[in-house]
């Protein structure tokens, strides 16, 4: 497998191929509220019941469990009262460890982490941890290797195995030196998407177009090489189609049957439709072969899409055999995602149960906003064109809303004008063309 790692000044796009099939694709401002994210935010009320703090940070609400606060590291395996380890008012440096999802708030944890090949670093993590698939021979072998101080915790991967003592105190210092940055700017991301997808696939090699996610995945030991010439990779052109398609409800499958995917609040919802393939009419054999071809389209459209929770699918009505077939198919192929699935089988009504485990948002989450794009959609489709039109013209205007103009449009090859407006590309040409077109407005 491949990936694909494109970085304009604003967005991350990570792209997941094998040969030319794109398999899952993911998309963020740099800037973003994610997993990884460290800020810090303000203890607004306690919840003794649950046990955690509530904490905001701007419009944003945050929960921290007990077990996550930095009294509870230092009094383990002792846990505190909530109350004692945390005062309304005061400020703490979080980390988002799960992103809130329909109106639940972000997960947090005072336990920062930053990860590297060989080893998690926690600055106050204060105890050393290891990969499962480590034995106690070699957990006490590594054990011996870092000289850590009191406050400080790591957690050695299953890669630290094969490391040898220099390696693993080179890449101590390198997380460091991260930590040391990000706390002292009280702001950060512990990864980039490229290495979370290095670190959650096997990649054979990396495409992209980013100096620092060059240097950052080549400590992984992975194949890099970088984009160096003018406007964008021709390899990530060639998915933009695909991705477009991701945000449309129909899927459509060979021979004129389609799937319709409607996401809702509490589930998502499949329709298995025959459309203009008419043989369908003929008998249960027919519509077994279509359900076959739209189990294949659905996993991977769950995937691709990164939807999660509760699935339903309304097959078209086959026959005994089809749909036991289908169950036995499905539990086959939701073996093979990254993700954990749980198929149910068929209900009485004949609907299609499954589950997929969710984490983070939705492509239809992140690309839409009250029905129409998202600021990550439009600053997506805008930074991308804005590479390419670099070579062809001096200046573009474009229209956007007032509270968009913060982006770093300057740091692209071509002169970008902003006007108010709804979002589009107004007037391409020189420098002075551009000009003349804002005063005519």
């Amino acid at each position: 497998m491949r990936l694909i790692y494109e970085r304009t000044p604003s967005i991350e796009r990570a792209m997941l191929v094998d040969g030319e099939r794109l398999l899952e694709v993911e998309e963020r401002f740099v800037d973003q509220l994610s997993v990884g994210t460290i800020l810090e935010a303000a203890v607004e009320r306690i919840h003794p019941s649950l046990g955690a703090a509530f904490l905001t940070a701007g419009d944003t609400t945050f929960f921290l469990p007990i077990a996550e606060t930095l009294r509870s590291l230092e009094t383990y395996p002792e846990v505190p009262a909530i109350g004692q380890a945390a005062v309304v008012g005061d400020k703490r440096l979080i980390q988002v460890t799960k992103e809130g999802v329909n109106g639940k708030h972000h997960k947090v944890t005072e336990n920062i982490r930053f990860g590297g090949r060989y080893l998690v670093y926690f600055p106050f993590g204060r105890r050393k941890l290891y990969s499962r698939k480590l034995d106690l021979v070699t957990q006490d072998r590594l054990s011996k290797t870092l000289d850590l101080t009191e406050k400080e915790g790591v957690l050695f991967r299953t890669e630290a195995g094969h490391a040898t003592p220099s390696d693993l105190s080179e890449e101590l210092n390198l997380l460091r030196t991260r930590a040391a940055s990000v706390l002292e700017s009280r702001r950060g991301q512990d990864e980039l998407l490229c290495e979370q997808f290095a670190r959650r696939h096997p990649v054979d090699s990396v495409l992209l177009n980013d100096k620092e996610a060059q240097s950052r995945l080549e400590r992984l030991d992975v194949a890099v090489e970088r984009y160096v010439g003018k406007g964008r990779m021709k390899e990530a052109k060639r998915l933009d189609a695909t991705i477009e398609k991701l945000e449309s409800r129909a899927v459509w499958l060979e021979g004129g049957a389609f799937v319709l995917i409607e996401q809702v609040e509490t589930m998502t919802v499949i329709d298995v439709n025959s459309g203009k393939n008419v043989a369908v009419k003929d008998k249960g054999r027919a519509a077994d072969t279509i359900n076959e071809a739209a189990l294949y389209s659905i996993m991977e459209q769950l995937r691709l899409r990164n939807i999660g929770g509760m699935v339903v699918i309304d097959f078209l009505r086959g026959s005994k055999d089809g749909q036991t077939r289908l169950l036995k198919k499905m539990k086959e192929l939701g073996a093979r995602d990254p993700r954990r699935v749980e198929v149910y089988g068929f209900t009485r009504m004949g609907l299609f149960e499954m589950s997929r485990e969710r984490t983070g948002r939705s492509i239809q989450d992140r690309m839409t906003h009250a029905g129409k794009p998202s600021k990550l959609a439009v600053f997506s489709q805008f930074e991308r064109a804005l590479l390419d039109l670099g070579g062809q013209y001096e200046a573009v205007v474009l229209s956007l809303p007032k509270k968009w103009h913060d982006s770093s449009w300057n740091e692209f090859d071509i002169e970008v004008l902003l006007v108010e407006g709804e979002p589009e590309f107004a007037f391409y040409g020189t420098v002075e063309e551009c000009q003349n077109f804002i005063s005519r407005r």
